[in-house]
């Protein structure tokens, strides 16, 4: 019984890694939300489609319902929110913006309510070395 609910498991993981089709949260939010341990995901390359919500200068983008972000390789040139992507990354998980100086170098980039929410979100699974391709 604890082999089939393992193959089971191993084999939903596996079928997550590549999502088509627009939706509203992003599969690796799902998946952080479903229980999934964050520390099975670390490191596992996945695809992620859904719509630009936000961009960040080159460094970085925000896709999906619950804003995940999306550290990139190369943004695409004339990206702009509300593209349909596909977003291929590395898997990594923490704070992401909890250091001195974050805050300011955010300031830099978008408007203060936006700034305040990304500092202040907790530890969550992100992409990142992400390559962006923006689906036709």
């Amino acid at each position: 019984m604890t082999h089939r609910t393992l193959t089971l498991a191993a084999a939903g993981l596996a079928g997550a890694m590549l999502l088509t089709g627009c939706q509203d949260e992003t599969r690796l939010t799902q998946l952080d939300q479903s229980g999934v341990s964050t520390e099975e995901l670390v490191g596992e390359e996945m695809t992620l489609t859904n719509e630009v919500d936000e961009i960040f200068g080159e460094e970085f983008l925000t896709m999906g319902d619950e804003q995940t972000v999306v550290f990139v390789t190369e943004m695409p040139e004339d990206l702009r929110p509300g593209d349909e992507i596909e977003a291929t990354g590395t898997v990594a998980a923490g704070d992401l913006f909890s250091e001195p100086g974050d805050r300011d170098r955010l300031l830099r980039l978008t408007d203060e309510i936006t700034a305040n929410y990304l500092v202040n979100r907790e530890s969550e699974p992100y992409l990142t070395e992400a390559t962006v391709t923006v689906v036709e």
